[in-house]
């Protein structure tokens, strides 16, 4: 057998007058079998858990407020971070709606704040509080 069907970490492993009989390798469905190993298959339901339960946190913690000077929105918070923007009322140009099939059924929408040079979003937020949002930013402008 030839030392090149070998991996090369393996070659270097190998004495100058050792002969290689026999390479296994791997079948091209393992990762089925490492999946199906029971051990395996609940670490990975776990890890997709606690994935879903972050992005659960993140999702819920995200908040816009408006303030008679400013509105202050969390953008993407993290576990152990908040990320913020804060922004003037002035340099608010719009604060669109992007509702949905699915928001109509279950009652929410987006929100899309636009400022000269960029815009925020925000998903299913309940429709009383956007439209509570979006009068007072209209108030706040006259």
């Amino acid at each position: 057998m030839d030392k090149n069907s070998i991996p090369k970490a393996f070659q270097k492993v190998l004495m100058n007058d050792e002969e290689v009989l026999a390479v296994t390798k791997k079948h091209s469905l393992w990762i089925l079998g490492w999946w199906l190993n029971p051990i395996n298959l609940i670490l990975g339901i776990c890890t997709l858990g606690l994935l879903f339960l972050y992005k659960l946190h993140t999702i819920k913690n995200e908040v816009i407020i408006i303030t008679n000077k400013r509105i202050i929105a969390s953008v993407s918070p993290k576990l152990f971070t908040k990320d913020k923007i804060e922004l003037t009322l002035k340099g608010v140009d719009n604060i669109r709606e992007d509702e949905t099939l699915l928001g109509n059924i279950f009652g929410w929408t987006a929100i899309q704040i636009e400022t000269r040079s960029d815009s925020y979003a925000q998903r299913q937020i309940t429709k009383d509080s956007m439209k509570a949002l979006r009068n007072k930013f209209y108030e706040l402008q006259k």
